[in-house]
């Protein structure tokens, strides 16, 4: 398996993957609005043999602190292994990567909706325990499902405030 960006040619794979991962269009429609907006930070792809089956990505995330100014990170989203071939590590292969890159590029943190039991591996954290809420959630109805991860804690420390993801996922709800 190898794990590398996407590219304009591998658009209608990871289509036919994301609708066939997850129950609606909606992971689909999602990608395209942010790739027309290019507000796809990142896209991964993990390929065999000549097939998509894997993709991650992330995309722009505005953290509003209780104090200071607006720190920019990445949220998460989605990411999806055809079901042919989950429970093998292309998930996990493709946050790890994912992650790796953008600590390298140095960006402060990253935040998600998921499965707390999954993603706790990765380092996320719930981030209403931080005192980090999501806009569109502000009563916390998603509990541990949003979450967060701090790629440099050196430069940010602990932060408290509101995230907002790109305008693109305000379509999903």
């Amino acid at each position: 398996m190898q794990i590398r960006p996407a590219e304009f040619t591998d658009h209608g794979s990871i289509d036919i993957l994301l609708k066939t991962a997850f129950s609606g269009p909606d992971e689909a429609r999602l990608v395209v609005s942010l790739r027309a907006a290019q507000a796809d930070a990142l896209e991964l792809v993990a390929e065999a043999d000549g097939v998509v089956q894997g993709m991650v990505l992330f995309s722009p995330v505005t953290l509003k602190p209780d104090l200071g100014e607006a720190i920019f990170g990445l949220g998460l989203a989605p990411l999806a292994v055809l079901p042919a071939v989950q429970n093998r590590g292309i998930g996990g292969a493709l946050v790890e990567a994912g992650l790796g890159f953008m600590r390298t590029l140095g960006a402060p943190f990253c935040v998600l909706l998921g499965d707390p039991a999954y993603y706790r591996r990765f380092g996320f954290q719930p981030a209403r325990a931080q005192n980090l809420h999501w806009d569109n959630d502000l009563n916390d109805q998603h509990g541990d499902a949003f979450q967060y991860l701090s790629l440099a804690p050196e430069k940010i420390g602990s932060l408290s405030g509101v995230a907002s993801y790109h305008a693109a996922f305000s379509a999903l709800e």
